[in-house]
């Protein structure tokens, strides 16, 4: 339901990502399946964008993109469409926004998708503040010229409405935008929305037409949705302050100038509100970081292969009784290294574990007096001593063997987690009293945090890590797969 609704340019409703998801998880899990992965990924991404998580809408598309085939033009096409469609749509930086439709544009062609060549043309010439810069007039006759190819009349209007726009800023341009506006009037009329009516409004507002500006205000409808209600509130004021100037009330005129500039600064305070550009950057720095590892990796590797041909060369020039012994000498020390090794490992994880276990021990045991209701109300110093106790037990020793511990039986959870999410120290911390299973209260005792701010450290750890799952079930999940191996 998901794709067909995509396919044919469809809002994605949805009260909920589950179908997607096991989608996308089952392509995942499956070798050779890479387009699917892709598809999947994107389609999830736009579940979660009409669900309003706009942070997890752009952490999945930037996921299908890095998983696409460079070959792969229309998932990178529709890919780079929804992420600009982001910052379109929550007024985020103009200049991403044109140069990301841009891409967009260039993959539909590689395509053969004239549709969405249109599609990303009419947004691109939408960003007025860039495209007036970057050859406007040629977006624009591109996009008519598609527009008829494809006999798109919806399309066709919504240029020439968005030129009627442009031209209408210009006093000098005001007549031609007046004209074009009431040929669109006539000759579109299906495809009549409250922006052609408010340029009418506004042109007519500009030559004190003030019957006609008012009658076309008049027909403007007010049932529309919460992004677009804002716009329309400030181009109406905007009328409404040139009818009042023109009718000799300057007073009502800057009033009504005052609360347009209001609700336009408010709408830009409000841009990137979801840390859009952020997610997208953080993305691209973590992808280059894996790629500089993997170039890393690759040296090395071709290193270690440039050794042992070395050794295979060194080892072939030796006589067979010289190799024999040799190899007998090593395997040798090799047992021996190994077994005394093993043994002192073994002896220093016992040790570890016992030193972890106790401290733990005593830990629960404070916490429990401390936060026994009784113990609070007869003696609130004994707990105020007993929380003092506590935070002297987790001491640097403490969290330094409780890491280890974790590490050594966990496969390297801590340190791996460190290395994925670029953590910082409170946060490992955090992570470390959940893989022990700490509840929210114990975890608020130790650290000195307010129960209230633990619950929220969790949700703030879990979106900062990218997670969309809750932070306690990624933890028990990578817990039990390190148990497993």
């Amino acid at each position: 339901m998901t794709q067909a609704r995509y396919r044919t340019y469809q809002d994605i409703t949805a009260s909920d990502d589950s179908a997607i998801t096991r989608a996308m998880d089952y392509y995942r899990a499956h070798s050779g399946q890479r387009e699917k992965v892709t598809r999947a990924t994107l389609y999830k991404g736009a579940v979660m964008e009409e669900l309003g998580h706009v942070d997890s809408a752009m952490y999945y598309y930037k996921t299908a993109e890095a998983a696409a085939d460079t070959t792969d033009y229309l998932n990178l096409g529709q890919i780079n469409t929804r992420i600009a469609d982001l910052y379109r749509l929550n007024n985020c930086n103009e200049q991403t926004c044109f140069e990301k439709y841009q891409i967009a544009y260039r993959y539909h062609i590689l395509a053969d998708n004239k549709k969405m060549q249109l599609k990303n043309l009419c947004r691109m010439y939408m960003i007025n503040g860039i495209t007036k810069f970057v050859g406007q007039d040629t977006i624009f006759r591109k996009a008519i010229n598609l527009a008829n190819e494809l006999q798109d009349d919806k399309m066709k209007f919504y240029m020439i409405e968005l030129r009627c726009r442009q031209l209408s800023r210009s006093d000098s341009s005001s007549h031609q935008a007046k004209q074009m506006a009431l040929e669109c009037y006539k000759d579109f009329q299906p495809y009549i929305n409250n922006d052609l009516l408010l340029d009418l409004a506004y042109l007519y507002a500009k030559e004190n037409k003030l019957d006609s500006a008012n009658l076309f205000l008049a027909t403007v409808d007010g049932s529309v949705g919460e992004a677009d209600q804002a716009r329309i509130t400030v181009r109406r004021l905007e009328i409404l302050s040139i009818i009042a100037q023109h009718e000799g009330n300057a007073d009502v005129s800057d009033r009504l100038t005052a609360v347009s500039s209001g609700i336009s600064d408010s709408i830009m305070n409000c841009s990137d509100r979801f840390g859009i550009e952020r997610i997208e950057n953080d993305f691209n720095r973590l992808s280059n970081a894996d790629n500089m590892s993997r170039i890393s990796y690759l040296r090395w590797a071709i290193i270690l292969l440039a050794v042992g041909a070395l050794i295979v060369v060194l080892s072939l020039s030796m006589t067979f009784f010289q190799r024999l012994r040799r190899i007998k000498a090593i395997i040798a020390l090799s047992e021996t290294a190994n077994s005394a090794s093993l043994e002192q490992l073994l002896g220093q994880l016992d040790a570890k574990s016992v030193v972890v276990e106790r401290l733990l021990s005593n830990l629960v045991a404070l916490i429990k007096a401390a936060t026994h209701e009784g113990a609070l109300k007869a003696a609130p110093h004994l707990a105020q001593q007993v929380q003092e106790t506590i935070v002297d037990v987790a001491n640097d020793d403490f969290w330094n063997e409780l890491r280890g511990f974790l590490d050594r039986n966990h496969g390297g959870i801590i340190s791996k987690l460190e290395q994925m999410y670029s953590l910082k120290e409170k946060d490992l911390k955090f992570l470390e009293l959940t893989c022990c299973g700490f509840s929210h209260a114990e975890i608020a005792i130790i650290l000195n945090y307010s129960p209230k701010y633990v619950f929220s450290k969790r949700k703030i750890l879990a979106q900062k890590m990218g997670l969309d799952m809750p932070l306690q079930d990624y933890v028990n999940s990578l817990m039990g797969k390190n148990q497993q191996d």
